[in-house]
């Protein structure tokens, strides 16, 4: 059995669960992109193995209503289906983002995760110096660290400055240049490491687009393979590293 630690359900098709399930994968966690997503909500209903997160990308804050961050709040503080706030985080890869509306919307969202004691999915490419400057004051809540891309240094610096941290990896992490991620995966301990597809987005090499949880076991499978551990043994490792860090049982 494997959970789906960060998959965009929302995006794709319905029958993709269904097929996912049958293949194994008996939970699914959708992020928010825009704050809070109809559709993710609806899933949730309808199926027993899929939770959903409330938040704001960094690179979609234009796109969120003005009243985002009360419909966060309130979602993640009724609705049990709601199991983190994310993906939330800072985009600087690309040119031109709003570095500071960026950081204000961060720190937002981290200010709603204490309140309603929720973990937190990032988002973090580039801005590694900004994102250590605005969790100084946030060491306390629960960091998932989704597709983790950093060298093994800076996720050493991150489980010395959270008291829980969790990094998560999908495709890139088996890919063929992949020595950088490999490397994470055996500096890290264990019991901190998530799978995801971040589908439809990130097939593995040789997939056709689109990415859908389907592919997680093959995933998973690989990054075993390239730590050098049993393919149930990790399974199970990162099945029970994924109700830990979301407080949330999946419904086994």
């Amino acid at each position: 059995m494997l959970i789906d630690s960060h998959c965009h359900l929302d995006f794709l098709k319905e029958r993709e669960i269904e097929k996912a399930i049958s293949v194994g994968v008996k939970g699914f966690v959708i992020p928010g992109i825009k704050g809070y997503s109809y559709i993710a909500n609806k899933l949730s209903e309808k199926y027993k193995e899929v939770y959903y997160a409330v938040g704001v990308h960094p690179l979609y804050i234009k796109e969120a209503p003005k009243s985002v961050f009360e419909t966060i709040l309130e979602v993640a503080s009724e609705n049990p289906n709601c199991i983190a706030i994310g993906e939330i985080g800072l985009d600087f890869f690309e040119k031109g983002v709003d570095r500071e509306l960026q950081a204000f919307y961060f720190e937002k969202q981290l200010e709603i995760a204490r309140k309603t004691k929720k973990p937190v999915i990032i988002h973090l490419r580039k801005g590694f110096k900004e994102f250590l400057d605005i969790t100084s004051n946030y060491k306390d809540l629960t960091y998932i660290m989704h597709m983790f891309s950093g060298k093994l240094d800076f996720a050493k610096a991150l489980l010395k400055r959270f008291d829980k941290v969790y990094f998560s990896f999908g495709a890139p992490a088996i890919r063929s240049n992949a020595k950088k991620s490999v490397e994470v995966l055996k500096g890290i301990p264990e019991e901190i490491v998530l799978v995801e597809t971040d589908s439809p987005d990130l097939p593995p090499e040789g997939f056709n687009p689109p990415n859908t949880p389907s592919n997680l076991p093959y995933i998973a499978e690989k990054i075993a393979e390239r730590i050098g551990l049993e393919k149930s043994y990790f399974f199970d490792l990162t099945l029970k590293n994924t109700k830990e860090a979301f407080k949330c049982s999946f419904q086994d």
